[in-house]
């Protein structure tokens, strides 16, 4: 066998299917049983017939590593199958694609119409499966009918007749007095729901889904556009997600026909994400919302990146990696960094932990393994409680997300410059204050204050000198020190 693929005469298309032809009839029938339909059956053998020459056009005699031409042409046939799958499943919502429109809904066969080929039944707990029925039809609301698409009680009962043989191969045909039992108890539990006032006909039935299109579009976007995912993670989010929508609903994000994410996956990683495309910030964030929930203290290491971007963690006098213990509070989301914002044991100052720079977080347990709970801390700033906190105006006064004591701080905006506006709300989002312009001041100008550290206003002030200048005279001065610093180095 393997000698006619050395001797260059399975290079020719008629001789190689003469020789090897019952190698796609052996794998169309192992893997689909020979009482499958003949047109597919047909379409299987012409893409196992272009595997097979595909394989001889890539099979290597010479390479002794390589597999019997048998078992190589064998996974060519069997991966050629795909196509007509995907093909298959292609048309298939062509079809469903003519009812997008609201109203528009797709009608199943009707029984007569629907003339399968035979097909071997699974097994069975009885002659009918009465108590599975209701889960059934269930599945078949859910898969053909939303708020917009509606279906009758006939369209159920064929759908339903339909999706029973597809899957289980059954071919029962439950009488109309057992359907309308089983829709009024649905509707009972509050399942299906009917539009209209006649409850004397079963008719514009549909599925309740969890969520509406416009959640659906924003559940899909948030796992897509998420730097806490890996792809193969938002994947499987999203189908989970779309198993609870009916056919009908498309999302840009996700082709139907290859079952992938329609975008590059790696556009939508932050540059928190590894370049493998995992993170820790999940993983950690779990812990810490499970420690700020329980009230609990944990202990962690932080680390900081090597010149060779690899982490590492922070070292005591000793020299051994330094153990932190901190009363977690709040998460914050600060410019692309996730912070975990807590008390040291024993100090009123908040600190800020950096979430991706956190590692081996554990909630610290007692002699007794229960979860050592925070005590009542004296904290001078109410805000920062519960019952008060802010996170917005918390991180509007600590920008850079520095320690500092927060005090108001007046500026002054070109009022010829339309950026002025868009970066002080970058930053301090409606936590501003635009005041009154001073008397014999530059109209061109407005005034504005803002409330930070007066340290880190320096910094954020060079960034911004283009567009923003500060009139308090303390920063100013702290501003003169830090260009002075500045002109020393680079002289």
């Amino acid at each position: 066998m393997d000698e006619d693929v050395k001797n260059g005469s399975a290079g020719d298309a008629e001789q190689l299917f003469r020789e090897y032809e019952y190698l796609i009839d052996y794998w169309i029938n192992k893997k689909y049983g020979y009482n499958i339909a003949a047109d597919l059956k047909d379409d299987l053998y012409l893409e196992g017939a272009k595997g097979l020459y595909q394989a001889a056009q890539n099979y290597d005699p010479g390479n002794e590593s390589q597999a019997k031409f048998k078992t190589f042409a064998s996974v060519y046939i069997q991966m050629s199958f795909i196509k007509v799958w995907e093909e298959r499943g292609r048309s298939m919502r062509k079809n469903r694609s003519k009812g997008d429109k609201p109203g528009d809904t797709v009608k199943p066969l009707d029984r007569d119409e629907f003339k399968p080929e035979p097909k071997k039944q699974s097994k069975r707990t009885g002659k009918k499966e009465s108590d599975r029925w209701a889960v059934q039809i269930q599945d078949v609301m859910r898969m053909w009918s939303d708020e917009k698409h509606t279906l009758t009680q006939a369209d159920i009962m064929n759908w339903h007749f339909q999706y029973c043989y597809l899957k289980y191969g059954f071919q029962d045909k439950i009488d109309r007095l057992t359907y309308t039992k089983l829709i009024k108890n649905l509707v009972l539990e509050d399942k299906i729901t009917q539009k209209g006032n006649d409850q004397g006909k079963l008719t514009d039935l549909y599925y309740k889904h969890l969520f509406s299109y416009r959640e659906m579009d924003k559940l899909i976007s948030s796992v897509c556009l998420s730097d806490m995912l890996t792809y193969e993670e938002k994947s499987e989010l999203v189908r989970k997600i779309l198993s609870t929508a009916s056919e009908y609903y498309h999302s840009p994000f996700w082709d139907r026909d290859a079952q992938k994410l329609l975008f590059n996956p790696k556009s939508a990683h932050g540059r928190l994400s590894k370049k493998s495309g995992e993170s820790i910030i999940a993983e950690n964030y779990g812990i810490l919302q499970q420690a700020i929930f329980g009230k609990s203290l944990i202990s962690f290491k932080f680390n900081h990146y090597t010149k060779t971007s690899k982490l590492e963690s922070n070292k005591d006098k000793e020299g051994n990696d330094r153990i932190y213990t901190l009363r977690p509070y709040h998460l914050v989301v600060y410019h692309d960094n996730y912070y975990c914002l807590g008390f040291h044991e024993g100090s009123t100052n908040i600190f800020h932990y950096r979430v991706d720079l956190m590692s081996d977080i554990e909630i610290v347990v007692d002699e007794k393994g229960r979860p050592v709970r925070k005590k009542t801390i004296p904290i001078s700033d109410y805000k920062f409680t519960d019952d008060f906190w802010n996170p917005e105006t918390y991180m509007a006064e600590h920008i850079y997300m520095a320690y500092g004591e927060p005090r108001d701080i007046e500026i002054r905006i070109d009022n010829h410059d339309q950026k002025g506006f868009t970066f002080l709300h970058d930053w301090f989002g409606e936590h501003f204050k635009v005041l009154r312009t001073p008397k014999g001041a530059d109209p061109a100008y407005i005034y504005a204050s803002i409330k930070a550290d007066p340290k880190m206003i320096v910094h954020w002030a060079m960034q911004y000198s283009g567009l923003v200048e500060i009139t308090d005279e303390e920063v100013r001065a702290l501003i003169k020190e830090e260009l002075e610093r500045m002109r020393e180095k680079y002289e």
